[in-house]
């Protein structure tokens, strides 16, 4: 068994398959950036709830602004998926 494990190694190691040292990063493809309005877009926080008794004025003003905050984090995720799938066809292999 640890001849063919050896043979292996030699083998892998001849043909370049596999290297002991670092790997070669010349040839990996330069990715796009990330576009930059997303980060900001996903960490818009949550809008304020006042540490006070508050009406329904107040409440429904709190809601909206969840509301609005959902659907412009939902279209970021979108957007970024968008972009992932784009860089995934134009740079790489999906994974299994």
């Amino acid at each position: 068994m640890r001849a063919h494990v050896a043979m292996a190694l030699v083998a892998c190691l001849a043909l370049g398959a596999c290297s002991p040292g670092a790997p070669d990063v010349s040839t990996r493809p330069v990715l796009p950036p990330v576009p930059a309005d997303l980060e900001a877009c996903i960490h818009r926080e949550f809008p304020e709830i006042p540490e006070r008794a508050f009406g329904r004025r107040d409440a429904v003003r709190i809601i909206a602004d969840a509301k609005l905050l959902d659907r412009a984090k939902t279209a970021c995720g979108d957007r970024a998926l968008r972009w992932m799938e784009a860089v995934v066809a134009a740079f790489g292999r999906t994974t299994p």
